[in-house]
């Protein structure tokens, strides 16, 4: 067995912003635990097993980082891969922006310091999903 520690951020799902004064006043993510982390990662395992099984990777087998968090993982490693993300965002207080990346730097500061983060422990032998814990701050 060979443990590997993980931090991940989950997507962003909306935002409140308060524009006159500069402020985002209320940021939700995608997940809001850790048993919703590791659901999502357990998930995420057993689709790209079910695809390994029916031989979608032929070239190269199939890997954890790429496979798992890269196409399935409702999560970034990072805060700025998650305000980086592509998907559209519900951004409410700040008309025209449907994606973090979109709005001013200042409040793209604010969104990623306000990011709830956690660490995971995986099997990088059989991905099994072993802990996770919140972040501290």
């Amino acid at each position: 067995m060979s443990i590997e520690t993980l931090t991940v951020f989950p997507m962003i799902h909306s935002i409140t912003i308060d524009k006159e004064n500069d402020l985002v006043t209320e940021i939700t993510q995608d997940i809001n635990d850790a048993a919703g982390i590791k659901a999502n990662l357990l998930e995420a395992v057993a689709t790209v097993k079910m695809y390994q099984k029916i031989d979608f990777y032929p070239l190269a087998p199939p890997t954890f980082l790429e496979d798992v968090m890269g196409n399935f993982a409702q999560m970034g490693m990072s805060k700025h891969l998650t305000i980086s993300d592509n998907t559209y965002h519900d951004i409410f207080g700040y008309p025209g922006c449907t994606r973090v990346w979109e709005l001013p730097l200042s409040l793209r500061d604010q969104v990623e310091a306000a990011l709830v983060g956690y660490k995971v422990n995986y099997d990088t032998e059989t991905w099994d999903i072993l802990e996770v814990t919140p972040l501290e701050d």
